[in-house]
């Protein structure tokens, strides 16, 4: 139930941020909530442990692009203003509780390829010049969820039933 109520939030994700560029900022919290009861009953408490290494890799990336872009602009600069979104910062923070710290790591540089290559192919389909990064990202984390229900390869996500 939890998994299916999970991939519907997913799947509002995708379609929101495709459709307008922004997801409603209930869904985060909705997708981080129902991670973390889908995993606390099959990891228990380490979903603590595991959601915060995961938490701090991704404020460490963040606060490091940020300073990043500061540096080369000679100043502050808002990574808000002209670069992600508020939704896709939320989105990323809110599967921390989805995997492993090793396979987090290779999720979120797989995502932004991801991303970049759904965006390349969809150029001239698309209404918006920006990116719909939480989609894309969303829409890549059902296919990878799908994957490791079904298929007995290397699991990527900590879902182990439905």
């Amino acid at each position: 139930m939890l998994l299916g109520i999970l991939l519907l939030c997913l799947l509002i994700v995708v379609f929101q941020d495709w459709k307008n560029r922004m997801i409603h900022v209930v869904l985060p919290v909705a997708v981080f909530v129902f991670s973390f009861l889908q995993i606390k009953q099959d990891y228990g408490t380490t979903t603590w442990s595991i959601t915060a290494y995961n938490g701090a890799f991704f404020l460490a990336t963040f606060i490091g692009l940020i300073g990043y872009m500061s540096w080369k602009n000679k100043g502050f600069l808002n990574p808000f203003e002209n670069y992600f979104g508020l939704g896709d910062v939320l989105f990323y923070l809110a599967i921390t509780p989805l995997f492993l710290l090793k396979n987090y790591v290779i999720y979120f540089v797989g995502s932004m390829l991801f991303s970049i290559l759904l965006q390349l192919v969809l150029k001239k389909r698309m209404t918006h010049q920006t990116v719909p990064l939480a989609g894309f990202a969303a829409l890549l984390l059902i296919l990878l969820m799908l994957k490791d229900l079904f298929l007995n390869v290397y699991k990527i996500t900590l879902i182990n039933k439905i």
